[in-house]
Parts: structure tokens; sequence; C-alpha cells
């Protein structure tokens, strides 16, 4: 057999180190920075009027939106009666 030949071991990965590494430790007196109160009063307040003049801003758009859509719906109502009413009147001039 051609594979039959001595086994040969695969090359030992020389790149990683084998030594015992420690990590550094991680420092457990670290202090959060906190902000002064008055910054985030300031952000809540920023927050809630933006809120509040983009909400009504928003509904009033929503329902100029519905009052546009509902006008469509009439003309296109409109346009379709009087639609037929001339291919009526168009099959009653045929018809004489």
């Amino acid at each position: 057999m051609a594979t039959a030949g001595g086994k040969k071991r695969l090359p030992s990965k020389v790149s990683v180190p084998r030594s015992n590494f420690d990590p550094p430790p991680i420092p457990l007196d670290v202090v959060s920075v906190r902000r002064p109160i008055g910054e985030e009063i300031v952000g809540w307040i920023a927050a809630v009027v933006l809120v509040a003049l983009l909400l009504p801003m928003l509904g009033m758009l929503y329902i100029d939106i519905l009052e546009a859509k509902h006008d469509t719906k009439v003309q296109l109502e409109k346009v379709e009666k009087l639609r037929r009413d001339i291919e009526r009147q168009q099959r009653k001039d045929k018809d004489k």
C-alpha cells in the first residue's frame, strides 16, 4: 500500500508561547463619573418639550392626510358616476 508508510507527526505550533501568562488584574476601584443633577433635569425638560411639540404636529398631519384621502375618494366617485352617465348616454345615442 502506498499510504502504509511511517506516520508523520504534525509540526507543533511554535508561534504560541507555552508560558503561564496571567492577564493583568481588573481594577475594582473604578469610580463612575456622575453628571450634575442639573444636566439631567435639562435633558428631561428638553425631551418633554420636544414630545409636546411633535405630538400635536403629527396629529394635525395625520388628520390632514385623512381629509385629503376622503376628498380624493369623493372626487373619484364623482368621476366614476360621470363616466357611467356618459357611457349610458352614448349607448342611447347608438340605439336610436
